[in-house]
Formats: structure tokens, C-alpha cells, sequence
């Protein structure tokens, strides 16, 4: 049998002399542990071909998106680090999945992504939008507010780890909202394309509910590849 093919979007790191790519083995082990293949993916003449090799991509975490994705600028320098080179890939991996349906979790930044390239918006700060999002030693509770066929199988509420500064303002239509802490959106589903976000790094504070979560997803791209 043919092992799944999982396509990654790059992160890129520099110092004076050289470019580097820049992915948490943490992400590579969830793959590798569903007997699955990882492959990077980068922009380039030979792209399209290698998204068309994918059965499912990860959009994994990363600094802040150009704001003029979603109709804002930066003026008060409140989204940090952006690359230019991050924003255009993750956003032709979303339109390829979109167009041919291919299952895609998107994590901490990847949930972003969704909402930045997909018609949605985000909140470039928390703190200056004076969102209540309250958190102990990085960690806090999220709460499901609908139910889904991957939030049935969740908990009403469970613990998960945090570490970013934006989060996702309006959602991108055919999405749905299904776990928030407080004033903060943390997961969210589409109703007919087989996308998950979530805010938090389940591959980082593996517990069973990131179990559940990537064994989903693992099962959306084993539905979608036939």
C-alpha cells in the first residue's frame, strides 16, 4: 500500500552568511508516527507537481502575516517578523488544497493562514485589542462551542499550550468556531472542505486530545486519497 504523502510549509531562519529552513521535529514525529512521509515544500518551477504528490498538508506555526492579506496595514508595527517568502507559499498550498480538496491542519500559524488567505481577518495584537485570554505557564483551558465530528470526539473542555500573539478576528466563510478561550477563537473547522485549525501546538503538549486530533486528521486524508 502506497503511504501517505504529507506536504510541510517551510519556515526560514538567517544569520550573515546563510539561509536556513527551520521546522520542529515535533511536527516530523506526528507524521512519521501515522507511517506517513513528510516532504517540505517550496516555492519553485517544480510547486504544483509536489503539492500533486500530497494526500494532506500541515501548515505548521510561525512569526506574524502580512496584515494586507486580510485589508490592514502595519503601521504600529504590531505583526512581527514578516517574510514574505512564508506568506506566498502557505497561501499557494491553501489554494491548492482548496481547489482539489485535500485535507490540511493548520497549527498556530497554520489556523491564521486560513483566515488570512481565505476571506477571514486576525487580531495583530491580543493586548492591544484588549482581548481577555488568560494563561498559567503558558498553558490554559479552551471550551467547545460546537459540535462537529471531530469536537464530539473531544472533550467540552481540556487543556492545551499557547504561545501567540494574534489569533484569528473573523472567520473565513464555510468555517465554523468550535473551541474559544474567553475572548479568543482556538479551533475552528470548515463545513465542506476538509480543513482543521487549531491555535495552540498539539504535536508540542502531546496529550489524547492531540491524539484525537492528528488520528482525525490522518482519517480525513485517508477519505479524501481515494
Amino acid at each position: 500500500m502506497k503511504k501517505n504523502i504529507i506536504g510541510i510549509s517551510p519556515r526560514f531562519s538567517s544569520d550573515q552568511n546563510y539561509q536556513y529552513l527551520k521546522i520542529n521535529l515535533d511536527y516530523l514525529k506526528q507524521i512519521i508516527n501515522q507511517d506517513a512521509i513528510p516532504i517540505v515544500l517550496l516555492d519553485g518551477p517544480s510547486l504544483d507537481d509536489t503539492l500533486a504528490m500530497c494526500d494532506g498538508f500541515l501548515i505548521i506555526g510561525g512569526d506574524d502575516i502580512d496584515p494586507s492579506y486580510y485589508h490592514e496595514n502595519n503601521d504600529l508595527g504590531l505583526s512581527k517578523n514578516i517574510d514574505q517568502r512564508t506568506d506566498i507559499i502557505d497561501q499557494k498550498i491553501l489554494t491548492y488544497a482548496i481547489n482539489h480538496k485535500v485535507p490540511t491542519l493548520g497549527i498556530c500559524r497554520g489556523i491564521q493562514a486560513m483566515a488570512a488567505f481565505m476571506g477571514g481577518s486576525l487580531y495583530q495584537d491580543l493586548n492591544n485589542n484588549n482581548l481577555y485570554h488568560p494563561e498559567n505557564d503558558k498553558k490554559h483551558d479552551v471550551t467547545k462551542v460546537t459540535n462537529t465530528t471531530l469536537s464530539n470526539l473531544l472533550p467540552d473542555t481540556f487543556l492545551v499550550n499557547t504561545y501567540h500573539h494574534q489569533a484569528v478576528k473573523k472567520i473565513p466563510d464555510g468555517f465554523v468556531v468550535t473551541y474559544v478561550n474567553h475572548d479568543v477563537i482556538e479551533a475552528m473547522e470548515h463545513t465542506s472542505l476538509p480543513f482543521i485549525g487549531v491555535q495552540w501546538h498539539p504535536e508540542r503538549y502531546y496529550t489524547n486530545e492531540s491524539k484525537i486530533i492528528f488520528d482525525y486528521f490522518f482519517s480525513l486524508v485517508e477519505k479524501y486519497k481515494h
